[in-house]
């Protein structure tokens, strides 16, 4: 007997434009479509993929700033039962090649600023086409094969010589692959070396993912979502997005992230709820209009990462805002765990509870074994949104995805039901024999006035193996701190061989492609960075720190969990690097 296709993006917008057709679903710039116009332009979109080839099992590579293509191709690859593969315009097209030659798409699909480098290879046959929102004529790049792409009044039209203006609108036969083990999306992991990671997601998987955000926050199709975050990763995708988007909701997409922009849609749409990392938080709330933008609508401000700074989560109590730290990665399709504004206090740096559809555990890296409530080891996740397996990619899918649970590769810790991420592998320090993670650090600096953003990373150091480096931001409204008031303030809390040896103030933290901020990039700022005069007369290798007291109040003990440093044991050394996604992303990477 055949499954109900209910776990199908396509099937669920079908049934919202039937339901409720006149309702907004979509804006974009100045444009806007119905529920009903955008289930007839993904009707229009299959059949023009379909006409130039586009069958079953086929991937679809899009390659695009935010725009309403990603979610107009994910449906439209729904009906067809072809797989999408949304990937960041900002890689090089040496990366974007290394792509197309590992996952052999179909058709790539991509803006005019991509297209102007040049054409893929591909041993198969591929189609290429241009995103050109203008429908401008003329001919394409040299070498390109395929056609123009654009957008036009509110509904999908195509232009160029491979098939006529405007889509024939006659029946097609769709859906007839849409069961819920079918793959929907190959989302490739950040941050990792050798064969690339592509998660594969289900249809089923992308459905779970939401569904654990609606259960948990009672979000419906009256909320109206501001999409800044990247559509080429999940947290931007599947974090309330596609639902909504899908089953009738309004979904407000811009093109990039611009703080001034994204106040003045979240005041002239009522937005309810945005999905953002820290630093675009950051940013957000050090805008002149944030004290003045009408944010009254505002319900749902969801906060992306392992670790949601203190000082932040003030600055949008200041605006009656209620934060919500939730966390996840590509491979677990949106969120899994989530702490709501009220418990944010009673457990500082926590990313939360487990969404109400996912199993979490803490095991030993080496043995697997379950460890006791309390004690720090990686946590492995579990549940129907949980990807299990990475495309063409046997080697890490056996060794990340053990007995069908997934390895994250993040440190972390439970306690009464709540996780705490405290690192990752490869970000362990080992100093003078001793470990330490740089949480632990981050935690205690940035309580320090003035202090909006701490990362710290281990460098080489000839004497102690390594040392510990820090970068820092300041409040535009602070003067740069004393490195001594600062070092005293952390060894309040904090061993001496803890203690930053080179200290750097920048304007703003390198990030990576998906928004996070990139640890190597800081890494190798601080490599060539000389030891901070201070921190060396502080003896930062090892022992106690002899400063004065400090100029300004003290840490707060409990944040700088101690914990963490007692249940990291030698026996946690990392053996190897393989984990995970190469390191945590807002609800993603």
């Amino acid at each position: 007997m055949r499954k109900l296709p209910i776990f199908n993006a396509a099937f669920t917008l079908d049934r919202a434009a039937f339901d409720h057709p006149d309702r907004v679903s979509l804006t974009y710039g100045q444009q806007s479509w119905t529920v009903a116009q955008a289930a007839t332009a993904t009707r229009r979109l299959a059949q023009l993929l379909a006409q130039v080839g586009v069958s079953a099992g086929d991937r679809v590579m899009l390659v695009s700033h935010n725009s309403p293509y990603h979610l107009f191709f994910h449906i439209a690859c729904a009906r067809l039962g072809a797989v999408l593969v949304p990937v960041s315009f900002r890689l090089t097209q040496f990366e974007l090649q290394a792509l197309v030659d590992f996952c052999s798409p179909r058709a790539v699909v991509c803006e005019p600023e991509v297209a102007a480098r040049g054409s893929f290879t591909s041993t198969g046959t591929l189609m290429h086409f241009v995103i050109d929102d203008d429908v401008q004529a003329g001919p394409l790049t040299p070498g390109l094969a395929g056609g123009y792409l654009g957008l036009t009044a509110a509904l999908v039209a195509f232009d160029g010589d491979f098939i006529a203006d405007g889509a024939d609108d006659g029946p097609l036969e769709l859906n007839r692959h849409d069961y819920p083990e079918g793959l929907a999306d190959i989302f490739f992991v950040a941050g990792t070396a050798g064969q690339p990671r592509g998660a594969e997601l289900t249809h089923e998987n992308l459905w779970w993912g939401s569904r654990n955000l609606r259960d948990a926050l009672s979000y419906d199709n009256d909320d109206v979502a501001l999409v800044a975050a990247p559509l080429s990763h999940v947290s931007g995708f599947n974090c309330v997005t596609l639902d909504l988007f899908a089953s009738g909701g309004h979904v407000v997409i811009t093109r990039d992230f611009d703080p001034g922009a994204v106040l003045q849609l979240i005041e002239s749409h009522r937005v309810t709820v945005f999905f953002g990392i820290s630093t675009m938080y950051l940013a957000l709330s050090g805008h002149p209009d944030f004290a003045t933008r009408d944010l009254s609508s505002w319900r749902l401000p969801l906060v992306g990462g392992t670790h949601v700074p203190p000082p932040l989560l003030g600055r949008l109590a200041s605006r009656h805002l209620r934060p919500l730290p939730v966390w996840g990665l590509p491979e677990t399709a949106a969120a899994i765990a989530y702490l709501p504004f009220e418990h944010c206090a009673e457990y500082p740096g926590a990313v939360g509870r487990p969404f109400p559809h996912v199993a979490m555990r803490i095991v030993d890296p080496h043995t697997g074994e379950d460890l006791p409530e309390g004690h720090v080891g990686v946590i492995d996740v579990q549940g129907p949104g949980v990807a299990a397996r990475y495309w063409h990619n046997d080697t890490d899918t056996r060794e990340i995805f053990p007995n069908g649970w997934f390895r994250t590769g993040d440190f972390g810790q439970m306690s009464d039901g709540v996780v705490t991420v405290t690192g990752r592998y490869s970000d362990v320090i080992f100093s003078g024999g001793e470990s330490l993670l740089p949480d632990e650090v981050e935690d205690v600096l940035i309580q320090y006035p003035g202090v909006t953003e701490a990362v710290v990373c281990g460098v080489p150091d000839a004497t102690w193996g390594e040392s510990v480096a820090a970068a820092i931001t300041v409040d535009s409204g602070n003067p740069q701190p004393d490195v001594h008031d600062l070092l005293a303030f952390a060894g309040q809390v904090l061993a001496g061989f803890k203690l930053p040896r080179r200290i750097i103030v920048v304007d703003t933290m390198p990030t990576a492609e998906n928004g996070t901020v990139d640890r190597s990039a800081v890494r190798t700022l601080l490599a060539d960075v000389p030891p901070t005069p201070a921190a060396e007369q502080a003896g930062a290798g090892t022992g106690a720190i002899a400063l004065t007291a400090a100029t300004v109040p003290g840490p707060d003990p409990s944040v700088a969990s101690p914990g963490k440093e007692s249940s990291l044991t030698e026996d946690l050394t990392p053996k190897d690097s393989s984990a995970g996604s190469g390191g945590s992303v807002p609800v993603e990477g």
